[in-house]
Formats: C-alpha cells, sequence, structure tokens
C-alpha cells in the first residue's frame, strides 16, 4: 500500500520565525492524526534551530475546516489576512 504523506518546513527570514509551507496526507490516510504528527515533528525540529514563532496557513473555505480544526488544536491562533490576485 501506498502512503502520500509530506511535510515541508523552513526557517523565515526573520529571527526566530519558521513555516510550515506544505502539509499533505493522502485522502485514504486523513483523520488518522497523521497530520498532527507531521506537524508536531516539523515544530519540533524548528524548535532545535532556536524558532519561536511558526506560521501555517489553509484555505477558508469549507474543504479545508479540518486542517483550521488541526492548526487552533495545535495552539496556532487564526488572524485576519487581505490576499489578492490581479491579472497585470
Amino acid at each position: 500500500m501506498n502512503c502520500h504523506l509530506l511535510v515541508s518546513w523552513r526557517l523565515d527570514g526573520r529571527p526566530h520565525h519558521g513555516e510550515i509551507y506544505l502539509l499533505a496526507v493522502s485522502p485514504l490516510h486523513r483523520r488518522q492524526h497523521i497530520g498532527r504528527h507531521l506537524c508536531e515533528h516539523a515544530i519540533g525540529h524548528m524548535r532545535t534551530s532556536g524558532v519561536e514563532v511558526v506560521g501555517i496557513g489553509t484555505g477558508g473555505d469549507p474543504f479545508h475546516a479540518p486542517a483550521r480544526a488541526l492548526y487552533e488544536g495545535l495552539g496556532f491562533t487564526q488572524i485576519p489576512v487581505a490576499a489578492y490576485l490581479g491579472a497585470i
């Protein structure tokens, strides 16, 4: 059985900041706390690198509601953001 899981993180250019910029769990493996374990793994590695603040983002639509619940359950706080796209 193939299991498709991925977490990627990076240290931000600002002191003591990091970001989980990619978290993916295949549909067959969701709702098994795998995303939580992947986030905790990334956070642990960033912590040992001196990171004190971690950012993570997701969509605001209903599909991404489980991701938002996961992040809030890990202690993250949602902040209001305005994002814009425009054809130029």
